[in-house]
């Protein structure tokens, strides 16, 4: 609040957190100017509120065969507005309109991995996450796209030759393995002597 008239005792402070332990200083003040502040005041914590920010990052990918894995950044403390805070993970396959959900408990959980045989690899899924507490549940990140795992080269590259340049320097060569985009990126090769 703004400065207070010496005969008023009493004032209300407005646009504080949810769920948040304030304590309080009280400064007399004249013209020449501000005393010692008070000792504070007890603690005293707001109410609970439903959550109003969902939490931001929201991305993924990677992973083991058959995988599917959702992150994010988590939620700080003062902004969880309650007890029994959580995430509200949604994810379904791209093109589908039926969402799956669960639920991750831990306010600190910056992951999820769903984990099912029937994912094909690379596959783009379409993504959200949400937030809740006792109070309710809040809103959902913005829906972004995230891949499933990918799958491992299975065949080797062929027809590998080498051909000696200099003392020093030799050049190898192969064939191309055959690479289909829905099995993931191909990075591309490594290359051993022994």
């Amino acid at each position: 609040p703004d400065v207070i008239d010496g005969k008023t005792f009493t004032t209300t402070v407005v646009d504080l957190n949810p769920w948040v332990e304030y304590e309080f200083r009280v400064v007399a003040s004249n013209k020449i100017g501000g005393g010692e502040p008070s000792l504070p005041s007890e603690k005293v914590r707001t109410e609970e509120a439903v959550p109003e920010i969902p939490p931001s990052e929201v991305s993924g990918g990677g992973g083991s065969r058959s995988e599917l894995v959702i992150t994010w950044d988590p939620i700080p403390e003062e902004l969880q507005n309650g007890e029994g805070f959580g995430y509200v993970v949604a994810f379904r396959p791209f093109g589908t309109t039926t969402w799956i959900q669960t639920v991750v408990t831990s306010p600190d959980t910056p992951r999820y991995v769903f984990r099912n045989e029937s994912i094909l690899p690379f596959s783009p899924y379409e993504v959200k996450v949400g937030v809740y507490n006792n109070k309710g549940e809040g809103p959902f990140s913005s829906v972004t796209t995230v891949f499933s795992a990918e799958e491992e080269p299975s065949i080797a590259p062929s027809s590998v030759s080498a051909t000696s340049l200099s003392s020093s320097v030799i050049e190898v060569s192969w064939t191309a393995i055959p690479w289909k985009m829905s099995s993931g990126r191909l990075l591309g090769y490594e290359v051993s002597s022994f």
